[in-house]
């Protein structure tokens, strides 16, 4: 069966060719569960947004298995002077939606007066599931009561590890770790990869230090790439600068150093910046291009032999961002959306083969979804349900 809707290219309901959505293979009522009653109200990720630390997620921790998250703690204050206690449930289904697992995760939700970041979770190395901490309340002495870190679960979420360190980043093909060590204590630093399950290290970059003007920058398991940019601050005259000058023209250069730490540069055009999605295994790297002439910007690989390939991408008058892929970009999802005000963006998964989308259908902005690795399923998480779809088998 293959998930494909409407092929709308635009926002207007004269641009949209109605034709019937797919059906999905599973769909799970999470709320006997434990979901909670109102979970997904239009406003129940935004009334305290900021305030009290929320988890819901959808994650593929291989083709097969699914987790799903949420709090079932409030996302609000009951009562004004009593904090709240943050409780996560995560479960995780096989294909065919079988319940294989169910655990809860206590963390501390209520930001008492400080501003909280929204709870995360995500694909770890070695098929985990990345369920993030972050750093929450002060007590007396002014240190922190929960430090961030990361819990790494495995198909049965059981924990394969637990590390208090602030998190970089993950890499793009095999989710690896990154965390940066020494610079706090005031030495350059050292940027330490770690992989597999339970994880160990992998690489290190030693004094690593990107240059003056670094808007982006991610690692991959052998590389290392980052978007370095100029601005005409005087007529004629480019400064490097980590400042950034709203009407000052930009000209940006991709920059990518393979572990030998050889460099190679692909400049972009003047008034452009990118967004570093990631770098794949060939040491190629994906980055979304923004520019005056688009909202949706351009999706391209940069290659070694300083060629660019353009993948297809969301209609340009619409706004969106990568949300999953399978390791090799042959196919990826994206969110997109055209309007702020309303309670829908868009879903886009895409072949990189095909400019005809393989799903694009409307989709809940309080929803989450993701592609399978091999980029044969995508799940999604909306309404109170998950739900798995079949996508046409990959060429």
């Amino acid at each position: 069966m293959v998930a494909v809707v409407g092929l709308l290219y635009g926002c207007s309901r004269g641009q949209t060719k109605i034709e019937p959505e797919a059906t999905p293979d599973v769909r799970i009522d999470l709320s006997a569960l434990g979901l909670p009653k109102g979970f997904f109200r239009s406003d129940a990720e935004t009334k305290c947004a900021g305030q009290i630390i929320g988890y819901r997620f959808v994650v593929w921790l291989n083709n097969e298995d699914v987790a799903v998250g949420f709090n079932t703690s409030p996302n609000c204050r009951v009562v004004p002077d009593r904090t709240v206690d943050g409780s996560a449930r995560v479960l995780v289904f096989n294909g065919s939606g079988g319940l294989k697992a169910k655990r809860d995760i206590p963390y501390l939700a209520d930001g008492n007066g400080e501003i909280v970041a929204e709870g995360e979770a995500r694909s770890g190395p070695g098929g985990t599931l990345l369920f993030r901490i972050d750093s929450v309340n002060l007590d007396k002495e002014g240190k922190n009561e929960s430090p961030s870190g990361v819990l790494l679960l495995d198909a049965n979420l059981q924990d394969t590890a637990r590390l208090d360190r602030f998190l970089e980043q993950t890499t793009f093909v095999d989710h690896a770790l990154v965390f940066l060590e020494g610079r706090m204590s005031g030495q350059r630093g050292s940027y330490v990869i770690l992989s597999g399950s339970p994880p160990i290290e992998t690489e290190r970059w030693k004094d690593l230090q990107p240059p003056t003007g670094t808007r982006d920058r991610k690692f991959g398991e052998h590389g290392f790439a980052f978007m370095q940019c100029q601005q005409e601050l005087l007529p004629n005259e480019w400064t490097s600068t980590d400042v950034v000058h709203v009407f000052a023209k930009t000209r940006c250069t991709m920059t990518a150093l393979d572990n030998d730490r050889k460099l190679w540069k692909v400049p972009l055009k003047d008034g452009e910046t990118a967004e570093i999605i990631g770098l794949l295994a060939d040491g190629s790297v994906v980055g979304l291009v923004s520019g005056p002439e688009s909202k949706a910007g351009k999706l391209v690989i940069w290659k070694r032999d300083l060629t660019t390939e353009v993948l297809p991408w969301i209609p340009q008058t619409q706004c969106g961002s990568v949300q999953s892929t399978t390791a090799d970009m042959s196919r990826y999802a994206a969110f997109a959306t055209c309007d702020d005000r309303s309670d829908d963006d868009r879903w886009f998964v895409f072949d990189r083969s095909s400019q005809t989308p393989l799903v694009n259908r409307p989709f809940p902005k309080n929803g989450r979804a993701a592609l399978s690795p091999d980029g044969s399923r995508y799940a999604s998480f909306e309404s109170g349900e998950l739900r798995m779809y079949s996508l046409s088998k990959p060429q």
